[in-house]
């Protein structure tokens, strides 16, 4: 079978790449210290909206196969052959994007995410005036067949400071 190789660029034109035999629609892109890297490529939005869940700050994108003028050159840039124009007077030299502006104009493909249990009470616990039986309080009125206890919210927070996700500490809001 021919393997074919599949693009996803992210919002400072990095292009991250895949050869396989799958078809990929969309990928997983998380900036890190060295820049945008690929989590995963994925068949289905839904797919990689999951994978998304997974990495908090990652972005989805929807990739394109190596060659066509859609996933290797970005819309906003002119033609190849184009010249360069000279600057006016009036131009003002172009600022570098903060990660946080790049993030906001990235286009997200796909369906808005789920509201799921989990990602409520990751919301939650970034609230450092909340407690835990706040935090169990909110989840419940949202889903009322939760069975969220202040123990399973420990553990979320638990397993956020594990991956390097800046958790506040709620030492003594027991109930």
């Amino acid at each position: 079978m021919t393997k074919t190789t599949y693009v996803a660029t992210a919002p400072d034109r990095s292009q991250h790449t895949r050869k396989t035999d799958r078809t990929y629609t969309h990928a997983v892109l998380l900036e890190g210290k060295e820049g945008w890297g690929a989590v995963g490529f994925c068949g289905r939005p839904d797919l990689a909206e999951k994978k998304r869940g997974k990495h908090p700050g990652s972005i989805v994108v929807e990739c394109g196969v190596l060659g066509d003028r859609a996933a290797d050159m970005p819309d906003e840039e002119g033609p190849e052959n184009s010249e360069p124009t000279a600057p006016e007077a009036d131009d003002k030299p172009a600022r570098e994007q903060t990660a946080d502006e790049k993030i906001a104009v990235a286009k997200v493909h796909g369906p808005e995410p789920r509201r799921t249990i989990g990602s409520l009470v990751q919301e939650l616990l970034m609230d450092p005036e909340l407690g835990y039986v706040t935090i169990v309080d909110r989840v419940v009125a949202d889903f009322p067949d939760a069975k969220t206890s202040l123990r399973s919210v420990a553990s979320v927070a638990a397993v956020l400071r594990k991956k390097g996700v800046d958790v506040p500490m709620r030492r003594g809001q027991r109930a």
